[in-house]
């Protein structure tokens, strides 16, 4: 990476601003499962100390996007296949009971987030922007999680989001993101119903139904 290159950071919070360089790449596939996520020569290619770069590259870390390896650093997290299924099994679980929280709540805000992912994967979609595809996607899952307002939770079921992004930028996004979006309208009418039980069931199979997508069978 030259001087002319190197992405725009500001002085203010420059983790932030380093973290969502790297997650942007990510998306991008700019940096894809197995490269080295190294401190120093980040630091040195963004012309930042090391501290705000290693905090970004924790962040990272934290949210399933990058893994640790003892004494060799963090590197971009890959998908395994025995890994992603046993993922799974404790992301439909816990996705399901943030569901149902948030459905007997009757929160118009997050009714109204809702439907603005849904109508931005839609729109990304028509559009073919892989990105953006992804992002809405994730802004749905997180909107629910956010509004389950369990601390507990979120730090179970936030790292196994991150896990999640990384295996769809693996997948096919020519298979499955209508699919999503149907599964995804299906938990936004139980939420806006005030059923929990349905929106905890609609919740649960929809990640379902992501595994069996990503193993071929759906």
């Amino acid at each position: 990476m030259t001087v002319d290159d190197r992405p725009v950071i500001s002085r203010q919070r420059l983790a932030d601003q380093v973290y969502a360089v790297l997650r942007g790449q990510i998306l991008a596939r700019e940096l894809v499962p197995g490269d080295h996520l190294s401190v120093p020569v980040l630091a040195e290619s963004l012309g930042l100390s090391r501290s705000p770069v290693r905090e970004a590259v924790q962040r990272l870390v934290v949210e399933g996007l990058a893994v640790e390896e003892f004494h060799r650093g963090a590197r971009i997290a890959g998908v395994d296949a025995d890994d992603l299924a046993d993922v799974y099994a404790v992301r439909g679980a816990l996705e399901g009971l943030a569901a149902g929280l948030v459905a007997s709540r009757h929160d118009a805000a997050l009714l109204a987030a809702l439907r603005a992912s849904i109508a931005d994967h839609g729109e990304a979609i028509r559009a073919g922007d892989e990105q953006a595809i992804i992002a809405a996607d994730q802004a749905f899952h997180q909107a629910v999680l956010d509004a389950a307002g369990n601390e507990h939770l979120t730090r179970a079921l936030g790292p196994l989001l991150g896990r999640a992004q990384v295996a769809m930028l693996s997948g096919d996004l020519s298979r499955w993101p209508r699919k999503a979006l149907t599964e995804h309208r299906a938990i936004l009418a139980a939420i806006r119903a005030g059923d929990a039980d349905a929106a905890a069931a609609a919740a649960s199979a929809h990640v379902r139904a992501v595994l069996a997508r990503h193993q071929g069978l759906g």
